[in-house]
């Protein structure tokens, strides 16, 4: 069976940024979910002023009562979302059992389950949507829930500048699911679900309060109050400070990177620490050894997907890959070389290509896919070689 196949929203260019001024907290669980979310609710008042989307795991043979189930647990209204429906601030929205949920220019609108389903991925979808949307507004929280859904895409929101929370695996009934999220390392917090309400107000409430030394007018960036004169200068000598410390102790220097993605990092690792200037951050970085590589994974996080720039896939496909397999000798292998990668998606989208071109041959020819890291990364997709033998189809990575 096949796996399900959903809508890229990266590739859709009818996904529109959102307008909604609000966080919006995406909350993925599966098996044991409503004791971890009654937990969580618990711990909400009742005008958080953001909004809530529940991602269950649900059957479609049967009607949803978790609607009903979750509005015990909260003073909020709660309701299942069967039509499209206009995000409000201090709502919880519950996914319904037939269909799934993406985020697209303030609504939440419904996606059909795919007729081939081995297995659940809900809350990637709705993730990765709530992420191209909402951008560093998102929210993205895995709770307890067997297999490994939602850890897709949680690296997208924490990849876009949202905030991401994990159930401390200890606290949840089943932990499968954080610990995949974990597993990641794209998870920025973790705790009991008791704990994670008031952490993401206080988060909220830090985030308004954050003082950079801007003048950019820039998407990457959330509106707020424009400092003061004096302030943007403390703040500027204090960023300059910031990137000192980065060269100094990582020996990469950002200063000629672009000015508001790297305000935008920077007041990421401001909001997971809970600064609100970056004087206080400075001196955060220069007492915190831990810090510094946490900074830099953020400046460095990778925006690679399988086949990303199809267009170039493609052209490789139709153009490049029948020259190279057409002009080579009969008992000649290929080889493919994948620079600055970083974390191998690219080199095992080439290898997927060869692979299949090579298939097609009478006497499939040996492949190696060659793979180079400008930076170490923690992902399980790293590869440094890729080799295909002819008497085996399988791709491994090595090194």
């Amino acid at each position: 069976m096949e796996n399900p196949v959903l809508p890229d929203p990266e590739a859709d260019p009818g996904v529109k940024r959102s307008h909604l001024d609000f966080p919006v907290v995406g909350i993925g669980a599966s098996a044991g979910g409503f004791e971890s979310l009654a937990k969580f609710f618990e711990g909400m008042p009742a005008t958080p002023r953001m909004a809530f989307v529940v991602i269950l795991h649900l059957s479609p043979k049967h009607e949803s009562m978790a609607d009903k189930i979750l509005q015990r647990s909260t003073r909020m209204p709660v309701m299942q979302v069967n039509d499209p429906v206009p995000l409000e601030k201090d709502h919880v929205y519950v996914i319904s059992p037939r269909r799934q949920l993406a985020l697209n220019d303030g609504y939440l609108r419904l996606v059909d389950l795919p007729k081939t389903r081995t297995r659940h991925v809900a809350i990637d979808y709705f993730f990765r949507t709530l992420a191209e949307v909402h951008r560093e507004r998102a929210v993205a929280v895995v709770l307890s829930g067997t297999g490994s859904d939602g850890s897709v895409g949680i690296s997208r929101v924490r990849e876009l500048g949202g905030l991401t929370f994990a159930q401390l695996p200890v606290d949840a009934e089943y932990e499968d699911m954080p610990r995949a999220a974990i597993g990641t390392g794209a998870i920025d917090i973790v705790l009991p679900a008791a704990e994670m309400g008031e952490r993401i107000l206080a988060l909220n409430a830090n985030a308004q309060r954050i003082v950079l030394p801007t003048e950019v007018t820039s998407e990457d960036l959330p509106v707020r109050e424009p400092a003061s004169g004096s302030a943007r200068q403390v703040a500027e000598e204090a960023m300059r400070d910031v990137m000192a410390i980065l060269r100094t102790h990582t020996g990469h220097d950002f200063r000629h990177y672009k000015r508001a993605t790297v305000l935008r990092r920077i007041e990421r690792r401001m909001q997971v620490n809970g600064v609100q200037s970056l004087p206080t951050y400075r001196d955060f970085l220069k007492q915190t050894p831990a810090e510094r590589p946490a900074l830099l994974k953020d400046m460095l996080i990778n925006v690679t997907n399988f086949f990303r720039d199809r267009e170039a896939f493609d052209a490789i496909e139709r153009d490049v890959l029948p020259e190279i397999f057409g002009n080579r000798a009969q008992a000649e292998g290929v080889r493919a070389w994948s620079a600055g990668c970083a974390t191998g998606e690219e080199a095992y989208s080439l290898a997927m290509l060869l692979s299949e071109r090579a298939a097609q041959e009478r006497t499939p020819p040996p492949i190696q896919v060659f793979a180079t890291a400008s930076t170490p990364t923690p992902s399980p997709w790293r590869a440094t070689r890729c080799i295909r033998r002819p008497s085996s189809p399988t791709l491994r990575p090595r090194g």
